[in-house]
């Protein structure tokens, strides 16, 4: 990530670091809720004026802010937007200074944007800015694994109880590793049922899986469910992709006999490049 146009070099300003480290030490065990509170309170610490916090929604249409009172940005047409797309820093003109817009990114996924306003940035306040970046990139992901409102903030619809249920088990969007990314969503976001994917790194082996499953409906999430559960069974268990795709068959066979799901299932060898795939496509008609 380059420092962009307006970055000067500066001298360094006071940190106050018992505060500073007062207050990562309070951010391990802070309500999601507290975070935009907790980010300002920061930033105050390392010399920069206000920190607000933006996540994408699902759709990743807006960038929502934890702040309530404020209004959502476009993901298209807005500086906030260019720094999440990019994934790149970006400075824009304030009334009352300027605005760093930083990317929120853990390990390959984009989270959003953190907006930071300074008086004058230079690069020490630039340096300062991307740390505060990475430590609540790390904090947001540590606690939407069980926060509900982190979740509802992200949304701008109504989610149908098949998508909600399916959802809990899909991973990240987009995870990665210097040599490899795999990235992934599902649409429509809030409406479906039996669609799903999942990828995993396993040293320098990257598993992907596409799934569909029979029908629209609460079966067909739990249909998928059970697909996703075995396929990480046989994983963790250190089977090959064929052992993957026999788990698969094996337990919906089992526990779904009735219902069927098609999917793509691939390994990707980092280190070499080779890549195996079964294409588990529809049963033959009688």
């Amino acid at each position: 990530m380059s420092d962009p146009p307006h970055v000067s070099s500066g001298a360094d300003t006071a940190v106050d670091e018992n505060r500073l480290e007062e207050l990562i030490i309070e951010a391990q065990t802070a309500l999601p809720v507290e975070l935009p509170a907790l980010a300002n309170q920061c930033a105050s610490s390392l010399g920069l004026d206000t920190a607000l916090i933006y996540l994408v929604d699902l759709q990743q249409r807006l960038l929502i802010p934890l702040d309530e009172a404020s209004e959502p940005l476009p993901v298209d047409g807005s500086s906030a937007g260019w720094a999440y797309r990019t994934v790149s820093p970006r400075v824009a003109e304030a009334d009352d200074g300027l605005i760093l817009w930083m990317p929120l990114v853990d390990g390959a996924e984009r989270l959003g944007v953190l907006a930071v306003r300074t008086a004058s940035l230079d690069r020490v306040r630039m340096r300062r800015s991307r740390m505060l970046a990475h430590l609540f990139a790390m904090l947001i992901t540590s606690k939407r694994a069980y926060s509900d409102w982190l979740a509802s903030r992200t949304r701008t619809a109504t989610m149908r109880l098949p998508t909600e249920m399916l959802r809990a088990f899909l991973p990240p969007r987009t995870i990665g590793s210097s040599r490899c990314v795999s990235t992934a969503v599902v649409a429509p976001a809030y409406d479906i049922a039996g669609d799903a994917f999942d990828h995993s790194v396993v040293k320098n082996v990257l598993h992907t899986m596409i799934l569909d499953a029979m029908g629209h409906d609460l079966t067909a999430g739990l249909t998928t469910s059970v697909a996703m559960a075995a396929a990480r069974n046989a994983r963790r268990g250190g089977g090959d992709l064929v052992d993957v795709v026999g788990s698969v068959d094996q337990a919906l066979a089992q526990w779904l006999p009735d219902y069927f799901c098609t999917g793509v299932l691939c390994r990707l060898d980092a280190e070499t490049g080779v890549l195996r795939w079964v294409n588990c496509g529809h049963p033959h008609r009688c």
